[in-house]
């Protein structure tokens, strides 16, 4: 019995007598009623979730990014970077797929490149030169194929009029900062962390609670936006900020807490945080 005929039996009493008859109307219109309230609570809670033409209440007064795969393409530039270095590689090796190398080794990690002759000696490939000539290629073209998705520099200029903005990134401090550099966007956050200057890293609450510090910021007062759920999300909700995650494919929340709020791009931010309306 669902909790639905649970509350009709509850709200109408005894059945009406005769052939064919179940519950008389009267009886049955409260809980008709009541189960249209429940059914209107489980949407509202879809609703919620989803996080669609929702706003913040309490506008941030702080708004912090993270990078990779958030304002930047980085598992794109990823997959460009690793076809490069592994396709000289592969010459004359017969049968062996390119895209298959390529997806196991950023299954395997996507930095650095430690991992390249366990992922190419799967293939096959052990000859020294072929593994130290792709190890070469690929970190000798560093930030070849990172682009900013279409819409970040919009409303990353959209946000700066109306609020201070911040990033906290994870990674060595000059691929981080150089990247910066390369996607020209450094001068737009003066306030940016990068793990490896700090000596800790996300989702340690403590690099998120350094930026609150030199911002002059409060955990509540601020929102971070980021595309991983177990670094991104899990730090910023340890360190008591409000979290927002970019889910640009589309995917099912992985489990454990929830974020705040979940946005399919960028734009959708500015409507999220109060910022569509014109300014004073």
């Amino acid at each position: 019995m669902t909790w639905i005929h649970q509350a009709i039996r509850s709200c109408a009493g005894p059945p009406s007598a005769g052939p064919g008859t179940g519950l008389p109307l009267t009886a049955v219109a409260p809980a008709i009623r009541l189960a249209s309230v429940y059914r209107f609570s489980r949407t509202f809670r879809g609703f919620m979730s989803s996080n669609s033409a929702l706003r913040i209440a309490g506008p941030p007064k702080l708004v912090l990014f993270d990078l990779d795969d958030t304002l930047c393409d980085h598992s794109a530039s990823l997959r460009v970077r690793l076809r490069m270095a592994f396709g000289p590689a592969l010459d004359g090796m017969s049968g062996v797929d390119l895209n298959d190398v390529v997806e196991a080794s950023a299954a395997r990690s996507i930095a650095g490149t430690e991992h390249f002759a366990d992922v190419l000696g799967e293939f096959g490939v052990t000859e020294p030169e072929r593994i130290s000539g792709a190890v070469q290629r690929y970190i000798g073209d560093r930030y070849r194929g990172l682009k900013l998705y279409a819409e970040s520099l919009e409303v990353i200029q959209a946000i700066r009029q109306r609020k201070p903005v911040g990033l906290i990134t994870n990674g060595p401090s000059k691929i981080q900062r150089d990247k910066l550099v390369w996607l020209d966007i450094a001068h737009l956050f003066p306030l940016a962390l990068v793990s490896e200057e700090e000596g800790i890293a996300k989702p340690d609450p403590e690099i998120f609670h350094r930026a609150l510090r030199l911002a002059g910021s409060q955990p509540e007062e601020a929102v971070y936006i980021g595309n991983d759920p177990r670094v991104d999300i899990a730090g910023a909700q340890a360190a008591g900020l409000t979290s927002i995650w970019i889910n640009r494919g589309g995917q099912p929340w992985p489990g454990g807490t929830r974020p705040g709020y979940e946005i399919a791009d960028l734009r959708s931010l500015i409507p999220l945080l109060g910022l569509d309306d014109p300014i004073d």
